[in-house]
């Protein structure tokens, strides 16, 4: 599968858990001009700003500068949560880390693949009252 069948995939998981969910186009010139996601997920007034990643085997990901910016733009313009959804290409599901997780380099961010929370934990959860439960940094 290529990068866009795996937002397609996770798209498709969060909508039939009851989240309205709009993948962004990630080509053309137009494109860069805007910050947005990959995916943007809403369900009964909670917003996720979601960074699509996918690996051969599990290992540190690194995450580019302006990718990170565009979490935090929708953090702070739509009041989302920002989330780097990771799928390890081993016949494992789904994980997610806070933008939170996330350890700056020189040039980019760095994420290990330690922790993380499922998708089912993803849908449950109230971030505000239990992201320090699951391990989570409070920003």
């Amino acid at each position: 599968m290529r990068g866009t069948e795996y937002e397609r995939d996770l798209a498709y998981k969060l909508y039939k858990r009851g989240w309205a969910v709009i993948r962004a186009p990630a080509s053309g010139a137009r494109a860069k001009r805007y910050l947005y996601p990959d995916l943007v997920a809403v369900k009964k007034g909670r917003v996720l700003a979601i960074e699509v990643k996918t690996l051969k085997d599990e290992r540190a990901l690194y995450i580019s500068e302006r990718q990170v910016n565009v979490l935090r733009e929708w953090e702070e313009r739509a009041g989302a949560e920002a989330w780097i959804a990771v799928k390890v290409r081993d016949g494992r599901g789904w994980r997610f880390y806070s933008i939170e997780s996330l350890v700056k380099t020189n040039s980019s961010w760095r994420l290990e693949l330690k922790g993380g929370i499922s998708i089912d934990e993803l849908d449950l959860i109230d971030f505000k009252l239990n992201k320090s439960d699951l391990g989570l940094a409070i920003a």
